[in-house]
């Protein structure tokens, strides 16, 4: 066994074992690589694994079972590494860098919303208002800000939000629609 199939056989045995200790322990220290201002989407552990794992894999097949030069090898496994690393990034890492970040809010992102009315809310109590976000429509205690009463159906803004109930006011720009009419 020469020392070419060897750092081969490494890289496709750390990948797989990378695979696994993932799929048992869940994705730890993803971001080891990305804190502070240095970021490159390269350096994400899940590329680099994944690309030195295909080289491991390409260069060890290729070498065992092929006739071609050991530099021939050698450089079709850096770039099947390389191929599938980028095809891992635009296939499955950018997207889902998109999707984890538009689904989750806070409470305190809900400031400036719009809502509406789904149990009148009274002067001095609270009652109920639906809010649609990205991840879906969410139903959230509420309180006027203006102790005036608003009944079921009103739009309404969120103006604060204190121990997780929201204060609304009614939204002007339907006190001026139902002026008109």
């Amino acid at each position: 066994m020469g020392v070419l199939e060897t750092i081969y056989i490494v890289c496709l045995v750390c990948g797989i074992l990378y695979a696994l200790a993932s799929l048992i322990f869940g994705h730890t220290g993803g971001d080891w690589m990305s804190h502070g201002h240095f970021h490159l989407p390269v350096l994400q552990p899940i590329l680099l694994v994944s690309g030195a794992t295909a080289f491991g894999a390409a260069g060890y097949l290729l070498n065992r079972f092929t006739s071609l030069s050991d530099l021939m090898v050698l450089g079709l496994a850096i770039l099947i590494g390389i191929g599938l690393a980028v095809a891992s990034y635009f296939l499955w890492v950018e997207p889902m860098s998109k999707a984890e970040n538009s689904t989750g809010y806070a409470m305190s992102q809900l400031g400036g919303k719009l809502g509406e009315v789904s149990t009148t809310i009274p002067a001095n109590g609270l009652g109920e208002v639906l809010v649609k976000m990205v991840s879906g429509t969410t139903f959230h205690m509420a309180a006027t800000l203006d102790g005036v009463p608003i009944r079921q159906g009103t739009r309404v803004v969120v103006v604060e939000v204190r121990d997780h109930v929201l204060y609304v006011t009614p939204f002007p720009h339907d006190d001026a629609k139902k002026e008109e009419e």
